[in-house]
């Protein structure tokens, strides 16, 4: 008996490795990137250029910037913009932080480069948001864009 019980937990620990990963969240995760071809992804609406985002901020369009970076990064360089919204990524998911990204007004993600700021979108669209984007570029290609012919007046 007592073999029998260990053969069948150690043959059930064995075959756990097998099926070591979420079915459901990988045929999710299929369903969400099947569409995204070379070309699609070129042809997406996912990203805003810099251009286009001081464009926004200049003729003071509807919009929100959210900027994920971490909260030291924010202290030395924050994004001091009446519509913006700074939530580190890592508290970016509890619920009474997605209840303050509005659903009816374009968000712009951004963080330093782009890279979180993706992860970010990507996510939020999976979480069900749809009228966002990222900042193709992040506050780097901002801050290139950010000419005197392109900042807004003050």
């Amino acid at each position: 008996m007592y073999k029998t019980v260990t053969s069948l937990l150690l043959l059930g620990t064995l075959s756990a490795g097998a099926f070591g990963y979420d079915l459901q969240k990988a045929k999710d995760f299929e369903k969400f990137y099947a569409g995204m071809t070379q070309k699609a992804c070129a042809d997406s609406k996912l990203f805003i250029s810099a251009t286009d985002t001081m464009q926004l901020i200049k003729e003071d369009k509807e919009y929100l910037i959210l900027d994920v970076r971490s909260a030291g990064e924010y202290s030395v360089m924050g994004v001091n913009l009446k519509k913006s919204l700074h939530i580190p990524i890592e508290h970016l998911f509890k619920k009474e932080n997605l209840d303050k990204l509005p659903t009816n007004i374009p968000v712009i993600v951004t963080c330093h480069s782009g890279t979180r700021g993706l992860m970010a979108t990507m996510a939020l669209k999976q979480a069900g948001f749809t009228n966002i984007q990222v900042l193709k570029g992040g506050l780097i290609a901002l801050a290139d864009a950010n000419t005197p012919a392109s900042a807004p007046m003050q």
